[in-house]
């Protein structure tokens, strides 16, 4: 049950924190962590903020705070551990064994991967979780999201395939799931596979996962693939610059699935010293458009909103004129004035850059990731050396494309209607051995006419029609 939901002098027992960026980090801070015993001392007289007790000392939290932690309380658990059988108190509890069982119920984390279309994340979580989703080789294969669990390590570990996706900008339905996916269920961990070969697009999805500030690790799938080319990357390194572990995976044979799950655990126990929040750099211009925004948003917003979401990223979307952050802001925010100032911001950097804003964060982005692969990554980015690269240059080019199109349609005729024959005329036989055989042993009637002129002559005819 959410921590909300405690009623005056009731207690419990916290088993998980939600939430993200900021507000995530000063909860804890506040002792609001797992396995920690927190009693409500009192309720404001319109119900909000709540007065609590933990660790010793009194903190005031609001309701929609409170909403963010789950708790377990002595009667759920003496519910599931049957000492209450039909309303009738059968047992007690100790605090201790209360204790023991919060941390048992706490041992669930939500993951979610996250990745762009062809980085192997379906073929990951099929790996991951024993599964065989469907894996293809265009955009969107994953057109909703799927959820498997895995038991690793004393933990139940739920693992949520959503729909790959180039970026979480509100440019197609993919996009707009996924990320209503993050900021509403609140997954532990974001799962970023990232593929080896393809780095500096895929980084760019890594960007935003950073402006909405997700606890994440990134699987670097693929590895094999950057391996076999001779390349050089000291993914270490990149860890530390961009404050996400980093882990490298080849999800058709399951290598690195195992310590990627290692990772998972130690970022969500808050163990994994790589894990830090940073800010990508827009360049002291952008950035100041953003603080002011920011700061406009804290303002005007009702403090709930700022649970979900970061007040950076919504930030950058409104430069970005992103219209599912305006609609998101809209839900809590009357009146309309931060909508001309957002534009008003917005049309400053374009007459300062002489470019859309949209083009300015975006160029921001790869310049960082850029910078960052210059450092970290020796070897060509192309792709030009891989099989299906040889292959699309042979059937599209402008000379050979066409003929290649003709000798497929070709191939195609001549299977159907003269390999076919083959197969049709073995039919034929078969059908008129059946029917010679059934004529000799069933007697004349209605029954015999039925089935050898009417049943077995029907589908000979069809096979003659079909030839």
């Amino acid at each position: 049950m959410k921590l909300s939901e405690l009623q005056t002098n009731e207690s419990g027992i916290i088993t998980r924190v939600q939430g993200i960026g900021a507000f995530r980090k000063r909860i804890t801070e506040m002792g609001f962590v797992k396995g920690k015993k927190v009693k409500v001392i009192r309720n404001a007289p319109l119900k909000d903020p709540v007065e609590y007790n933990i660790m010793g000392y009194e903190v005031t939290l609001r309701r929609d705070e409170a909403s963010m932690i789950e708790v377990i309380t002595e009667e759920e658990a003496l519910e599931n551990e049957n000492f209450i059988i039909n309303g009738n108190f059968k047992g007690v509890f100790s605090e201790d064994k209360l204790r023991k069982k919060a941390a048992k119920q706490g041992n669930v984390i939500l993951v979610a991967l996250v990745g762009n279309p062809n980085s192997g994340k379906t073929t990951l979580f099929n790996h991951a979780s024993n599964s065989r989703e469907h894996v293809g080789n265009y955009s969107g294969v994953t057109v909703d999201a799927k959820t498997s669990v895995l038991y690793y390590r004393d933990y139940e570990i739920h693992i949520t395939d959503l729909p790959g996706t180039y970026s979480l900008t509100a440019y197609s339905p993919e996009d707009l799931y996924v990320r209503k996916f993050i900021s509403e269920n609140h997954p532990d961990v974001i799962i970023n596979v990232v593929d080896s070969s393809n780095l500096e697009r895929n980084l760019y999805l890594t960007t935003q996962l950073i402006d909405m500030d997700i606890r994440s690790v990134m699987a670097l799938n693929m590895y094999d693939e950057l391996l076999a080319r001779n390349h050089k990357f000291n993914y270490s390194s990149l860890a530390e610059m961009i404050g996400i572990p980093i882990v490298p995976t080849v999800g058709s044979r399951g290598t690195g699935v195992t310590d990627l799950f290692d990772k998972v655990i130690d970022i969500f126990n808050n163990r994994e010293k790589t894990r830090r929040h940073i800010h990508i750099n827009y360049g002291d211009d952008v950035e100041e458009t953003i603080k002011r925004l920011r700061t406009k948003i804290k303002e005007s917003s009702n403090q709930a909103l700022l649970l979900n979401y970061s007040s950076r990223f919504l930030a950058i979307k409104m430069l970005e004129n992103d219209k599912a952050a305006f609609d998101v802001l809209s839900t809590v925010i009357i009146s309309p004035k931060y909508k001309n100032f957002a534009q008003k911001e917005k049309k400053r950097l374009e007459l300062l850059f002489g470019e859309d804003s949209e083009t300015i964060i975006t160029d921001a982005k790869y310049g960082f990731i850029h910078g960052a692969l210059k450092e970290t990554y020796s070897g060509e980015f192309e792709t030009t050396n891989t099989i299906s690269y040889k292959i699309d240059k042979w059937i599209t080019s402008k000379k050979l494309g066409f003929p290649i199109f003709l000798l497929f349609l070709w191939i195609m005729f001549e299977a159907t209607f003269v390999i076919g024959n083959y197969p049709m005329d073995w039919i034929d036989m078969g059908v008129g051995s059946l029917s010679s055989f059934l004529s000799e042993i069933i007697p004349a009637g209605s029954f015999k006419h039925l089935l050898i002129d009417g049943i077995i002559g029907g589908v000979g005819g069809c096979n003659c029609i079909s030839s």
